[in-house]
Protein backbone atom coordinates (compact mmCIF):
# COMPACT_ATOMS: atom_id res chain seq x y z
CA UNK A 1 0.00 0.00 0.00
CA UNK A 2 2.57 2.36 0.81
CA UNK A 3 4.14 1.92 -2.55
CA UNK A 4 1.44 3.09 -4.28
CA UNK A 5 1.05 5.89 -2.23
CA UNK A 6 4.72 6.49 -3.27
CA UNK A 7 4.40 6.39 -6.80
CA UNK A 8 0.86 8.36 -7.06
CA UNK A 9 3.12 11.27 -4.99
CA UNK A 10 5.88 10.92 -7.24
CA UNK A 11 3.56 11.32 -10.64
CA UNK A 12 1.00 13.60 -8.66
CA UNK A 13 2.99 16.18 -6.99
CA UNK A 14 5.23 17.46 -10.03
CA UNK A 15 1.90 17.73 -11.99
CA UNK A 16 0.03 19.53 -9.18
CA UNK A 17 3.18 21.99 -8.62
CA UNK A 18 3.02 22.93 -12.15
CA UNK A 19 -0.48 23.69 -12.83
CA UNK A 20 -0.04 25.57 -9.52
CA UNK A 21 2.89 27.79 -10.82
CA UNK A 22 1.00 28.10 -14.53
CA UNK A 23 -1.77 29.46 -12.50
CA UNK A 24 0.27 31.97 -10.59
CA UNK A 25 1.40 32.84 -13.62
CA UNK A 26 -1.75 33.30 -15.45
CA UNK A 27 -2.86 35.30 -12.86
CA UNK A 28 -0.07 37.74 -12.41
CA UNK A 29 -0.14 38.45 -16.19
CA UNK A 30 -4.09 38.96 -16.25
CA UNK A 31 -3.75 41.16 -13.21
CA UNK A 32 -1.86 43.62 -15.11
CA UNK A 33 -5.03 43.64 -18.12
CA UNK A 34 -7.61 45.96 -18.66
CA UNK A 35 -9.94 43.27 -17.90
CA UNK A 36 -8.22 40.96 -15.50
CA UNK A 37 -11.48 38.38 -15.38
CA UNK A 38 -12.19 38.10 -18.75
CA UNK A 39 -7.94 37.23 -19.30
CA UNK A 40 -8.59 34.12 -16.65
CA UNK A 41 -11.21 32.76 -17.65
CA UNK A 42 -9.84 32.97 -21.34
CA UNK A 43 -7.06 31.51 -20.13
CA UNK A 44 -8.85 28.76 -18.11
CA UNK A 45 -10.77 27.88 -20.41
CA UNK A 46 -8.51 27.27 -23.05
CA UNK A 47 -6.79 23.36 -22.76
CA UNK A 48 -3.44 24.76 -24.28
CA UNK A 49 -2.78 26.56 -21.34
CA UNK A 50 -1.76 23.73 -18.98
CA UNK A 51 1.10 23.23 -21.01
CA UNK A 52 2.58 26.28 -21.51
CA UNK A 53 5.22 28.78 -19.93
CA UNK A 54 5.76 32.19 -20.66
CA UNK A 55 6.37 31.93 -23.94
CA UNK A 56 4.18 29.60 -24.46
CA UNK A 57 1.40 31.95 -23.27
CA UNK A 58 2.45 34.53 -25.86
CA UNK A 59 2.14 32.04 -28.82
CA UNK A 60 -1.45 31.20 -27.44
CA UNK A 61 -2.82 34.44 -26.41
CA UNK A 62 -2.24 35.29 -30.47
CA UNK A 63 -3.91 31.87 -31.34
CA UNK A 64 -7.17 32.80 -29.04
CA UNK A 65 -7.16 36.16 -30.80
CA UNK A 66 -7.45 34.34 -34.77
CA UNK A 67 -9.92 32.03 -33.25
CA UNK A 68 -11.69 34.64 -32.69
CA UNK A 69 -11.15 36.64 -35.99
CA UNK A 70 -11.61 33.62 -37.62
CA UNK A 71 -14.85 32.78 -36.23
CA UNK A 72 -15.59 36.22 -36.86
CA UNK A 73 -15.08 35.80 -40.61
CA UNK A 74 -15.96 32.64 -40.82
CA UNK A 75 -19.57 32.57 -38.85
CA UNK A 76 -20.91 35.63 -36.93
CA UNK A 77 -20.40 38.35 -40.19
CA UNK A 78 -22.02 35.78 -42.94
CA UNK A 79 -25.05 35.14 -40.22
CA UNK A 80 -25.20 39.22 -40.25
CA UNK A 81 -25.10 39.65 -43.69
CA UNK A 82 -28.08 37.18 -44.45
CA UNK A 83 -30.06 39.74 -42.12
CA UNK A 84 -29.23 43.00 -43.72
CA UNK A 85 -31.18 44.51 -45.63
CA UNK A 86 -30.12 48.78 -45.62
CA UNK A 87 -27.08 49.32 -48.35
CA UNK A 88 -25.27 51.41 -45.80
CA UNK A 89 -25.30 48.53 -43.26
CA UNK A 90 -24.08 46.04 -46.26
CA UNK A 91 -21.36 48.21 -46.81
CA UNK A 92 -20.06 48.47 -43.27
CA UNK A 93 -19.93 44.96 -42.57
CA UNK A 94 -17.69 44.62 -45.80
CA UNK A 95 -15.38 47.13 -44.52
CA UNK A 96 -15.47 45.03 -41.39
CA UNK A 97 -14.99 41.68 -43.01
CA UNK A 98 -11.95 43.59 -44.91
CA UNK A 99 -10.25 44.52 -41.57
CA UNK A 100 -11.06 41.25 -39.71
CA UNK A 101 -9.29 39.35 -43.06
CA UNK A 102 -6.23 41.99 -42.92
CA UNK A 103 -5.89 41.46 -38.93
CA UNK A 104 -5.97 37.62 -39.31
CA UNK A 105 -2.72 38.04 -41.59
CA UNK A 106 -1.29 40.55 -39.14
CA UNK A 107 -2.07 38.13 -36.05
CA UNK A 108 -0.78 35.02 -38.17
CA UNK A 109 2.44 36.95 -39.02
CA UNK A 110 2.62 37.90 -35.55
CA UNK A 111 2.14 34.49 -34.41
CA UNK A 112 5.20 33.43 -36.62
CA UNK A 113 7.63 36.29 -35.15
CA UNK A 114 6.53 34.92 -31.77
CA UNK A 115 7.83 31.66 -32.07
CA UNK A 116 10.72 33.45 -33.95
CA UNK A 117 10.57 35.39 -30.58
CA UNK A 118 10.88 38.39 -32.48
CA UNK A 119 8.90 40.27 -29.88
CA UNK A 120 9.27 43.52 -30.93
CA UNK A 121 7.84 42.85 -34.56
CA UNK A 122 4.82 40.76 -32.34
CA UNK A 123 3.96 44.13 -30.72
CA UNK A 124 3.73 46.25 -33.63
CA UNK A 125 2.06 43.47 -35.56
CA UNK A 126 -0.71 42.79 -33.29
CA UNK A 127 -0.90 46.62 -32.64
CA UNK A 128 -1.76 46.59 -36.27
CA UNK A 129 -4.53 44.08 -35.94
CA UNK A 130 -6.12 46.26 -32.95
CA UNK A 131 -6.02 48.98 -35.18
CA UNK A 132 -8.15 47.19 -38.12
CA UNK A 133 -10.44 46.32 -34.98
CA UNK A 134 -10.88 50.25 -34.47
CA UNK A 135 -11.36 50.81 -38.26
CA UNK A 136 -14.50 48.68 -38.30
CA UNK A 137 -15.68 50.21 -35.15
CA UNK A 138 -14.96 53.58 -36.78
CA UNK A 139 -17.21 52.47 -39.78
CA UNK A 140 -20.18 52.32 -37.59
CA UNK A 141 -19.35 55.68 -35.91
CA UNK A 142 -17.21 58.12 -38.01
CA UNK A 143 -20.60 58.85 -40.22
CA UNK A 144 -24.53 58.77 -40.06
CA UNK A 145 -26.46 57.10 -38.82
CA UNK A 146 -24.02 56.52 -36.59
CA UNK A 147 -24.23 52.60 -34.74
CA UNK A 148 -22.98 50.46 -32.58
CA UNK A 149 -21.34 47.73 -35.15
CA UNK A 150 -23.40 44.43 -34.80
CA UNK A 151 -20.26 42.62 -33.96
CA UNK A 152 -18.93 45.00 -31.11
CA UNK A 153 -18.70 41.76 -29.12
CA UNK A 154 -15.64 40.15 -31.46
CA UNK A 155 -14.37 43.79 -31.16
CA UNK A 156 -13.92 43.88 -27.73
CA UNK A 157 -12.43 40.31 -27.61
CA UNK A 158 -10.13 40.64 -30.13
CA UNK A 159 -8.80 44.58 -28.36
CA UNK A 160 -8.70 42.34 -24.99
CA UNK A 161 -6.62 39.91 -26.52
CA UNK A 162 -4.39 42.32 -27.72
CA UNK A 163 -3.97 43.68 -24.70
CA UNK A 164 -2.95 39.79 -23.06
CA UNK A 165 -0.79 39.38 -25.75
CA UNK A 166 1.24 43.01 -24.70
CA UNK A 167 1.50 42.27 -21.26
CA UNK A 168 3.15 38.64 -21.77
CA UNK A 169 5.54 40.44 -24.58
CA UNK A 170 6.60 43.28 -22.02
CA UNK A 171 6.82 40.48 -19.34
CA UNK A 172 9.56 38.77 -21.73
CA UNK A 173 11.24 41.66 -22.49
CA UNK A 174 11.26 42.48 -18.75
Amino acid sequence: MASAISWISIFLLPLIATSLFDQALIDSICEQTRDVDFCKSTFNADPRTIAVDLYGLALLSIAINMDVVKATIDDTIPEIVKTLTDPVDKQRIQVCLTDYNDALVKLKAAWMASSERNYKEVIRLVIDAANKMVDCDGAYRKSPPIREPPISGEIDKVTKLTDITYVIINLILK
